[in-house]
């Protein structure tokens, strides 16, 4: 027990209760700002540590945070198996292709339309769990997977040729170069290209994407969420309509998994048919069980992890005296990352079933409660 009480409704629903919570919240908001700027000098760390290399995986994982949350809204909170998380990504890089590359339209207004059109289609793709649960709504699922697939090959071949996709970095509009911030370059257009520029980009659209999440959550149709997690019969039985929860919970999760796939088609830059096999569900599912399951908190861990930690071992593969000389690392480096995450989420599953998340609670916990903590 941390010692810390609610004592009315308003003081639960805040989402920075304590004061030790706003402080955290302070300091990595300090960070934040900090970091792009550090990341940017030029520092030459020792072992030859590779300090650029973080700026990408940190993109990354700020648009995989998102898609991470949006399978958590469904799998952890709402307990829906689907396995369709890939296809809203094609979805979300289809819209992208056809408003932005094909149509020209605005790079906000994209993102926007990618947000409609993955709810609109995915309370559709939502029907199934009416009827089916547990493994059989998994393999529903699996279909609609392999159906998008095809759906985006046939787009991709008959707008783009069997090349990848091509996305061109997006552009500010003009009246916003009258910010302090905004510098045009010479040809007086402020493309969003590189890491630097694309970080104050997702930054805010991660956070508020998962603070809205977060938030419902928090509210009515969040609580029906977690009640139809336990039994869709009990669930009727107090008066929520089931039908409507499980419809809204697919419809808010694919819309973010569409806006994952958007952000991610422009900033990789290409996007093929073989970037989104079937394992990329795999991987968002290695995210939400390492870095916790049914928490928003735990999806955002768990892309950090997943983005940053091949990054740590290739250096100690490679950079590390010792480990640098063995030669079954160096020829099996994927294979060898993936073993390894095997092994944390057996690890995860079986000595901290809460992940990341679970274990940064408790460490929030013991300083809380200090110097009486056991």
């Amino acid at each position: 027990m941390s010692g810390k009480y609610t004592t009315d409704y308003r003081q639960d629903m805040r989402l920075l209760r304590t004061t030790s919570q706003r402080a955290i919240a302070g300091v990595l908001a300090v960070l934040a700002l900090l970091l792009p700027f550090a990341l940017e000098a030029d520092i030459s760390p020792p072992l030859d540590f590779p300090w650029a290399a973080w700026f990408a995986a940190i993109n990354l994982a700020l648009i995989a945070s998102v898609g991470a949350a949006a399978f958590n809204l469904l799998l952890g909170y709402t307990h829906q198996i689907s396995v369709a998380h890939a296809a809203f990504l094609m979805l979300g890089t289809v819209v992208g292709a056809t408003m932005g590359t094909l149509w020209g339209v605005n790079f906000i207004v994209v993102l926007l339309a990618s947000l409609v059109a993955g709810a609109l289609i995915g309370a559709i793709v939502g029907l199934p769990a009416l009827r089916f649960r547990g493994l059989y709504l998994l393999i529903a699922t699996f279909g609609v997977h392999f159906f998008f697939f095809l759906g985006y090959k046939k787009f991709q071949t008959t707008y783009f040729g069997f090349n990848a996709i091509t996305f061109d970095p997006p552009q500010l509009p003009a009246w916003l170069h009258a910010l302090p911030f905004i510098t045009p370059d010479d040809d007086g257009i402020f493309a969003i290209s590189g890491n630097f520029r694309w970080y104050w980009v997702l930054l805010p659209i991660a956070i508020l994407s998962i603070l809205f999440m977060n938030n419902v959550i928090r509210t009515r149709e969040g609580r029906s969420f977690m009640a139809i997690k336990e039994h869709d019969v009990s669930a009727s039985l107090i008066g929520i309509n089931v039908t409507r929860a499980k419809l809204l919970a697919f419809s808010l999760s694919s819309a973010f998994v569409s806006l994952t796939g958007v952000l991610g088609a422009y900033y990789i830059g290409a996007r093929g048919e073989d970037s989104f096999p079937f394992q990329v569900v795999l991987f968002y599912a290695i995210m939400i069980i390492v870095g916790g399951f049914s928490t928003m908190q735990g999806a955002v861990f768990g892309a950090f992890f997943f983005y940053m930690t091949p990054v740590f071992f290739d250096w100690v593969r490679s950079d590390v005296p010792g480990i640098s000389s063995i030669t079954l690392l160096q020829r099996y480096a994927n294979e060898t990352n993936l073993a390894i995450f095997g092994i944390l989420i057996i690890v995860v599953l079986v000595a901290r079933p809460t992940g990341l998340s679970g274990i940064w609670q408790r460490i929030r916990q013991y300083f809380a409660t200090w110097p009486y903590s056991t």
